[in-house]
């Protein structure tokens, strides 16, 4: 933390406030999200109503039962894509509602 009348790049103050980690969660939620989105397309998205990511499980709430079935065969390979996407395993368990 900078002392009063000390001066700080603005760079670290804004990485010192993510590295915090309530901030951390809520990013990696958001960036998840994304990447399901990116990865999945939006013909997907159009049966998609929820998607949360928490403690490395992506939950998705889909409108379609069939797609549903589908993305159930197709697990694993949707978290290696979302993974790749996002440069990191975030992903480790996929939950459809």
């Amino acid at each position: 933390m900078a002392k009063r009348g000390e001066t700080k790049n603005i760079s670290k103050v804004l990485e010192d406030v993510i590295s915090q980690k309530h901030f951390k969660v809520g990013i990696d939620n958001l960036r998840v999200q994304e990447a399901w989105v990116k990865t999945m397309g939006e013909n997907i998205q159009k049966y998609t109503y929820n998607v949360e990511f928490k403690k490395g499980k992506l939950y998705i709430k889909l409108k379609s039962s069939v797609l549903k079935e589908e993305l159930i065969f197709e697990k694993n390979k949707v978290i290696k894509l979302i993974n790749q996407e996002l440069g990191k395993e975030y992903v480790k368990e996929l939950v459809l509602k």
